[in-house]
């Protein structure tokens, strides 16, 4: 009886392993070595850089926040006369000390699409011209999860099939070790 409890526990933990190591990501879902990103949605961005700046611009708030470094030290550029260009839109960007950031608004980018970004950058008598890209994504899009659907009921069918497997070799063990026991 005893033998018998434990080729069913061995036999459980062993369907237990195999369920556990058929559950997997689906297609586009496989995140590997990369490190988690933090919850939440993402706002949209543009970077550029030139070898005088780099700048990130973040759409947040009703505004388009932008920040300015050189390029070589990351210094933030804080004194900079910033001219914004996108479209027929012409702006020139209001500086927040308190932040370290300039911004134009945002009432451009209310539409989802894809825009492209001017600056012109002057800080005393340096002058740079930088372009960019802003992708505002379609709230409305979503993310697709029908091959990941598929991909849990592929791993729920393996994890049945094992689990039979398992049961009959349970079974087949049980019957071998009666016909024994009789010998």
């Amino acid at each position: 009886m005893n033998s018998s409890l434990n080729l069913r526990a061995t036999a459980l933990l062993l369907a237990a392993l195999l369920i556990a190591g058929t559950a997997s990501a689906g297609p586009g879902h496989d995140h590997g070595d990369i490190a988690p990103a933090a919850a939440g949605k993402a706002s949209p961005r543009f970077d550029t850089h030139s070898d005088l700046f780099e700048v990130v611009g973040v759409l947040r708030g009703g505004e388009l926040s932008i920040t300015i470094d050189r390029y070589a030290t990351n210094t933030p550029v804080l004194d900079a006369k910033l001219e914004f260009e996108s479209g027929s839109v012409k702006a020139t960007a209001q500086f927040h000390a308190e932040h370290g950031d300039y911004s134009v608004p945002a009432k451009t980018f209310e539409k989802p699409g894809s825009y492209p970004i001017t600056l012109t950058i002057t800080v005393g008598e340096e002058l740079d011209i930088l372009a960019g890209n802003l992708v505002v994504p379609d709230p409305e899009a979503g993310h697709d999860h029908t091959t990941t659907a598929m991909s849990w009921k592929s791993a729920a069918a393996i994890a049945a099939l094992v689990l039979a497997l398992v049961i009959v070799g349970i079974f087949l063990i049980r019957r071998r070790s009666g016909r024994i026991s009789h010998v």
